[in-house]
């Protein structure tokens, strides 16, 4: 089967993303993922089926790059954000309300089902 090598800058993207991205086409290629001498990364990418083209198994592959590494990216920059969204969120809520009583129906659900009977 075919294959194709991509080097890539791990400055420039996330050995992280690379991974993701192997993982996202993993249906069609077989992904292995070195390490450079330099830092960078190569990754060898072995196709499974002659459906596939070489040429745009490796442009998905770098747009599904891009995008994972932006992903991370996003995830980073708002994580206080998201963080205290999450926590404003279930800061007034108790796992177990003590007070509650299961016969009250204040909502008439109980009435509205006997009557549809």
């Amino acid at each position: 089967m075919p294959e194709i090598m991509i080097h890539l800058d791990t400055k420039v993207y996330s050995l992280s993303a690379v991974k993701k991205t192997a993982y996202r086409i993993g249906d069609r290629a077989t992904a292995r993922i070195e390490i450079a001498a330099d830092g960078g990364a190569a990754v060898r990418l072995t196709i499974k089926d002659e459906k596939t083209r070489p040429e745009d198994l490796e442009a998905e592959f770098l747009q599904e790059l891009l995008d994972q590494d932006l992903r991370e990216s996003i995830s980073r920059e708002t994580e206080k954000v998201r963080n205290l969204l999450l926590a404003h969120a279930f800061s007034g809520l108790s796992a177990v309300d003590d007070a509650a009583d299961h016969r009250e129906d204040p909502l008439g659900i109980g009435r509205s089902q006997a009557m549809g009977r």
